[in-house]
């Protein structure tokens, strides 16, 4: 079966934005025989770069709420008509390569699109028509660029001079919803003669289904958007391609029943050897588990028994015995967007239910924490500023400052010797000469 745009698959193709898809700018979903756009305008508002290449869709739609899309990839699919664009507003390259748009007129739907600079139509049936490339030309008059090729001032010019007689007749050509519909129906069926062409007497399964898979390969079709389908569907069931699968019984039935030992009591597991550690304070228990930032959080479960705990991530288990017994029902899950840590925080069963809330208590466990921490800190600062300073032996104070209180600095090179301090004048060298030609110092 083909895919869908669902939730799933849009967390799936974000790993590089962490799995969060209100902020997504960036996409791409080329090659995988999508049939209908859908999703995006629920869940990626933001978009403004999608690649939706190589695949069965046939109507441009779903996409009037992307207001920020600059880029949409839509080559090599089977749209027949250039339609619903007018809400993207900031859309400025347009890619349609290698589809099925029969109508050159389709495109004055784009004039409401005054940020669109590049639009590709090559491989369109459109495309082959005389005078295409000037009528477009001037029904959009935003683009600076039609097919990979530049428009220059010259092309404007002529292209205006005959763009009246350029529409009318397009008009007069305009196929009818007849003509158009025949052959080239996205929704039909597997055709009855290509049925009757592969069935044959089934010796065995395995048989049968490497002779579709012959008919398949080597039968001649032609190019329109019913076989491209077709095609992509009996591919899709050759290869048998499946839905995604439910968890195997085995996983459930580790989820839904602890691991004990020959004595009965409840074991510890760490499949995924994941770091973990336990903060315990008055009241509460938290378990804090290193999860990989990449892992959705929809793949995560969790399960709180008074004694012990499991998680269940990706099929793996962490399951951990307690110290103390906790409150079942009182459970708060928190998970962190920059490192993926997941943090469980469980009420004690000696704290009373009256009046308990789990989320109020950790956040005043949090505050006392901060605060402690803030103390310390003030704490170790003072300690380190008043600890007075420690002199080893005796000190004598009369040579504190060595050589009178001079500061000798040291003249190599013959260069003239200047103590500070000093009341007497500096000693002339025996070799100095005093040149007349030689500016003063200062």
């Amino acid at each position: 079966m083909t895919k869908r745009i669902d939730k799933e698959l849009l967390r799936k193709r974000a790993e590089h934005n962490d799995g969060e898809l209100s902020t997504l700018k960036e996409i791409t979903l080329h090659q995988y025989d999508i049939e209908k756009i859908e999703s995006l305008d629920r869940y990626c508002k933001d978009l403004e770069i999608l690649f939706l290449q190589n695949n069965q869709i046939s109507k441009i739609e779903n996409l009037h709420k992307l207001k920020k899309l600059k880029y949409l990839q839509l080559a090599l699919n089977n749209i027949r008509k250039l339609e619903n664009l007018e809400g993207c507003e900031s859309l400025e390259k347009l890619d349609l390569t290698v589809n099925f748009i029969e109508d050159p007129l389709d495109v004055e739907s784009l004039k409401g699109n005054l940020m669109l600079r590049e639009l590709f139509l090559v491989g369109n049936p459109c495309a082959r028509k005389e005078g295409y490339r000037d009528f477009v030309i001037t029904a959009l008059p935003q683009l600076t660029a039609l097919d990979a090729r530049d428009i220059t001032k010259s092309e404007r010019i002529i292209a205006a001079q005959v763009y009246d007689e350029l529409r009318e007749r397009f008009v007069r050509e305009r196929p009818t919803s007849s003509d158009s519909a025949e052959g080239i129906s996205v929704d039909a069926s597997p055709s009855e003669e290509r049925t009757v062409e592969t069935e044959v007497p089934s010796e065995s399964v395995e048989d049968e289904l490497e002779k579709k898979r012959w008919h398949f390969q080597n039968e001649p079709l032609p190019h329109t958007p019913s076989t491209r389908l077709e095609s992509a569907r009996e591919l899709a069931a050759l290869n048998g391609e499946k839905e995604p699968s439910r968890p195997s019984e085995k996983v459930i039935r580790e989820m839904n029943e602890p691991a004990r030992g020959p004595d009965g009591r409840v074991l510890q597991r760490n499949q995924g050897k994941w770091p973990f550690r336990f903060e315990t304070t008055k009241d509460l228990i938290v378990l804090h588990v290193e999860l990989s930032k990449f892992l959705d959080s929809s793949l995560i479960d969790i399960d709180v028994h008074p004694t012990y705990i499991r998680i269940l991530a990706k099929g793996k288990l962490l399951q951990l015995v307690l110290e103390e017994p906790v409150q079942t029902g009182n459970v708060l899950c928190e998970r962190s967007r920059l490192t993926g840590e997941l943090a469980v925080t469980m009420v004690k069963a000696s704290v009373g239910k009256e009046n308990v809330d789990v989320t109020d208590m950790r956040r005043r466990d949090r505050r006392a924490s901060e605060q402690e921490h803030k103390r310390l800190e003030r704490a170790q600062h003072r300690e380190a500023t008043s600890k007075p300073l420690q002199l080893t032996g005796p000190v004598d104070i009369r040579n504190i400052v060595s050589n009178g209180g001079k500061c000798e600095r040291p003249s190599p090179n013959g260069i003239l010797e200047v103590k500070l301090g000093s009341t007497k004048p500096p000693e002339i060298p025996d070799d100095f000469v005093d040149d007349p030609d030689v500016p003063p110092l200062c």
